[in-house]
């Protein structure tokens, strides 16, 4: 008989328990939101062509996103929670395989985020992303890591997590009870219900020190005009479209394609004020 009175003492008890693990979501949005921008992507025109979710890892602009949110972009654009504008100086260090980027923003003494310990993210832990699904800044959602994977065919561990996440949440932090980040949400599957997927946070850790040694460099001299060139110093909201109008009206007439190969631009190279590109002399 006392056996039978125990048991829903014990059963409230562990119920109990596993409540006090879980996050306590106010708080959590609280503190964490300040770190979680809106990330903005332009082509070479200025005009926008889709968003994302980063989040910073570091005081001095260190920013956190997934590779593909950034992969088309020409501009890149960071928005934090208190509507400050951040242009992206630069890209820091990418990893296709595992969908991650980190980005440089100008700044310093900004709110950042923390990772998790390696190997922290277990099944069953309650989780939370904050994000900007559709463009929706500081949107939070709740649920589990439901399972660690590997994506078949892929050399890939991701967490499966219940949280929703929507086009627009890639690169967003997905948080343990104690606003550390465990993931960065990647991708879902439409064809299932919840299930979402995110890079462990370990991924991150080991992009991380050599984007530190990157960022931290000195190695951003602008180069020197070479001989049979003439040169242009980037302005505020220049992209390569409007800086080859700009040379046009100057009568030095090349293509985006001349100037990229001549200053070893890549399709993800972010151009920032005071940069110094290259330009072809042609002889008429």
């Amino acid at each position: 008989m006392l056996a039978r009175r125990l048991l829903p003492c014990l059963f409230l008890l562990a119920m109990a328990s596993l409540a006090a693990e879980g996050p306590d979501l106010r708080t959590l949005a609280r503190q964490t939101r300040p770190a979680v921008y809106l990330v903005v992507l332009q082509d070479d025109d200025g005009k926008t062509i889709g968003s994302g979710t980063g989040f910073l890892i570091s005081p001095d602009g260190l920013l956190v996103t997934n590779h593909h949110v950034i992969a088309e972009a020409k501009v890149i654009i960071a928005k934090a929670e208190n509507g400050g504008l951040f242009p992206v100086r630069k890209v820091v260090a990418t990893d296709i395989r595992n969908d991650l980027a980190i980005l440089q923003l100008d700044g310093k003494d900004l709110p950042c985020l923390t990772l998790a310990p390696d190997g922290s993210a277990e099944v069953g832990t309650r989780i939370a992303v904050v994000g900007s699904p559709l463009g929706l800044e500081g949107s939070l959602t709740e649920g589990i890591i439901s399972a660690r994977r590997k994506m078949p065919g892929a050399e890939r561990d991701v967490l499966q997590i219940s949280a929703p996440i929507s086009k627009g949440s890639s690169g967003s932090p997905v948080l343990d009870a104690q606003g550390h980040v465990v993931g960065v949400a990647s991708f879902l599957l439409l064809d299932g219900q919840g299930l979402n997927f995110a890079s462990p946070s370990e991924n991150l850790r080991s992009l991380l020190s050599p984007a530190k040694r990157v960022a931290n460099s000195s190695s951003n001299t602008p180069p020197t005009p070479a001989k049979g060139f003439s040169s242009y110093v980037v302005k505020s909201g220049d992209t390569l479209s409007r800086i080859i109008r700009n040379l046009d009206k100057r009568g030095l007439h090349t293509t985006i394609d001349e100037v990229r190969t001549v200053n070893q631009l890549t399709s993800t190279s972010i151009l920032q004020p005071g940069q110094i590109l290259q330009i072809p002399k042609k002889t008429p």
